[in-house]
């Protein structure tokens, strides 16, 4: 019986040993993990803006990319980049650099466009390109800050410090609409302003 209780009272303190001594590390663990936890969310949470484009840079990125259709009347629609990030939120946007596009008519004519940047929409293949823009066709050039091109509705948009030329005249303006199909050029002005037009020599 003495025996007995002898052996009960050692396992107990035992057991009491092992609790206190498993508490004592392994909770001190723990909060040494939550505290490292903690510090490397502060971390990721300063640096979030900046990994993020990294990430999205890397993961969306595509090189040497080229996408083409056609209308109504067989004219062909291609675009071509050196470079293009797609958007995760709007998945048919495409951010663009370096591009040149070209409408290809069935009568073989052929109308160029390049720019140092562009957003593209591979669903309508509205595009809207900046920085650079020009379009050339036949004898005629067209520079721009600005290109809205609408492939669907056969019409092209120069915005802001619009320049035409061609053999005969140079003509400035503030927008200028081309209407794709018929190659009627349309050439307006903001707030009044004079449409200025020089005659070549």
């Amino acid at each position: 019986m003495y025996k007995t209780l002898i052996q009960l009272f050692l396992l107990l303190i035992l057991i009491l040993i092992i609790f206190f001594v498993s508490n004592k590390y392994f909770y001190t663990v723990d909060k040494i993990e939550e505290i490292n936890n903690d510090i490397s969310l502060d971390v990721e949470k300063n640096n979030l803006p900046k990994k993020d484009l990294e990430i999205k840079s890397l993961d969306n990125e595509i090189i040497n990319l080229t996408y083409e259709k056609f209308d109504t009347n067989g004219n062909k629609y291609l675009i071509s980049a050196k470079k293009g990030v797609l958007d995760n939120e709007r998945p048919n946007i495409i951010y663009m650099k370096l591009i040149e596009a070209s409408l290809n008519y069935v009568n073989n004519e052929k109308l160029i466009i390049n720019s140092k940047e562009a957003i593209f929409n591979k669903q309508n293949f509205k595009t809207t390109f900046s920085k650079d823009v020009k379009l050339t066709y036949q004898e005629q050039t067209l520079e721009s800050d600005n290109l809205e091109f609408l492939f669907d509705k056969n019409i092209a948009i120069f915005k802001d410090n619009v320049k035409y030329n061609n053999q005969n005249i140079e003509a400035f303006s503030d927008i200028v609409i081309i209407n794709l199909l018929t190659k009627e050029i349309d050439i307006k002005s903001k707030n009044q302003k004079k449409i200025r037009i020089k005659k070549k020599n």
